[in-house]
C-alpha cells in the first residue's frame, strides 16, 4: 500500500514538473522581429557595435541581418544598399526613440522619455508585470513609480526585463502630412487613427537581467551620418 502511494506521488511530481517549470520561467521573446512590425518606409538611424552610424530605410529584415538603403557619406547623392549582420547591430532608432536594441542597458531605461500614451513595461522575476506611465524615476538601484498618488519603489534586483512600449512610426510621407495638416488629420483616412489617438504600439526590450549589462554611451542619437559599413556587393 505504501509502495503504491509513493508511486502515485512520483507520477504526480513528474507530471507537474513541466507545469511548475513553465510557471517560473519568463517569456523572453526575441526582440529582433519588431523590425518587421514597423514601417520600412521611414528613415532610421542604425548604430553598429563599432559605433558607426548610418541613416536610411530598411528594405529587408532577415533572421540574421537587415538590409538598408543608407547614405554612406555626407556627399552621397543617392543611397547605397548595405547589409548589417544582426550580431553587429547595436540599435535601430528614430532620434531618441529606440525600436531595436541589441544590448541590455539600464542606462537606456534611465534615458527613455515616454511621450503621450507610451509606457514602460516592467516584468518582475516573480512573473508579475507592471505598466508604468510618466512620471516615474529611474535610479541605479530601481524604479520609483507614482501609483495612486503614492510613491512605490521597485528594486532593480527584482526586475527581470524592462520594455518600452512606443508608438509605431509613420512613413516619411505620412509624418510630413501629419505635421502639415495639424488637427485636420482626422479627415485623412490614413491618419484618422492618429487623430483619435488610436495609434498602434510596439514593445521594445531595453533591459534583460540574464544578459551582460552594457551602459556605454550611445553615439548616434541624432539623425546624421558619421560613417557606415561598406555597401553590399551588387
Amino acid at each position: 500500500m505504501k509502495t503504491t502511494f509513493t508511486y502515485r506521488i512520483l507520477v504526480l511530481a513528474v507530471l507537474l514538473a513541466p507545469i511548475l517549470s513553465s510557471a517560473k520561467s519568463l517569456d523572453r521573446t526575441d526582440p529582433w522581429p519588431v523590425l518587421n512590425a514597423i514601417t520600412h518606409k521611414h528613415s532610421y538611424t542604425i548604430e553598429t557595435r563599432d559605433r558607426k552610424c548610418a541613416f536610411g530605410t530598411l528594405s529587408e529584415v532577415a533572421a540574421d541581418h537587415i538590409t538598408a538603403d543608407v547614405y554612406t557619406s555626407i556627399a552621397s547623392a543617392s543611397p547605397d544598399t548595405v547589409i548589417f549582420p544582426r550580431a553587429d547591430v547595436l540599435r535601430v532608432a528614430i532620434g531618441s526613440t529606440v525600436y531595436y536594441s541589441g544590448r541590455s542597458s539600464w542606462s537606456d531605461v534611465s534615458s527613455l522619455q515616454v511621450l503621450g500614451r507610451e509606457r514602460l513595461m516592467i516584468v518582475m522575476k516573480n512573473g508579475k508585470t507592471h505598466k508604468v506611465k510618466s512620471p516615474y524615476t529611474v535610479s541605479d538601484d530601481g524604479i520609483t513609480v507614482n501609483n495612486s498618488r503614492k510613491l512605490a519603489k521597485i528594486s532593480k534586483g527584482e526586475i527581470a526585463q524592462v520594455y518600452a512600449i512606443v508608438m509605431k512610426p509613420l512613413t516619411n510621407n505620412r509624418e510630413y502630412f501629419m505635421e502639415e495638416l495639424g488637427p485636420l488629420i482626422i479627415f485623412d483616412p490614413d491618419l484618422y487613427a492618429y487623430g483619435l489617438h488610436l495609434e498602434q504600439y510596439v514593445r521594445v526590450l531595453l533591459y534583460d537581467d540574464v544578459e551582460s549589462e552594457d551602459d556605454s554611451s550611445v553615439q548616434c542619437m541624432k539623425e546624421i551620418i558619421l560613417s557606415a559599413p561598406s555597401p553590399a556587393p551588387r
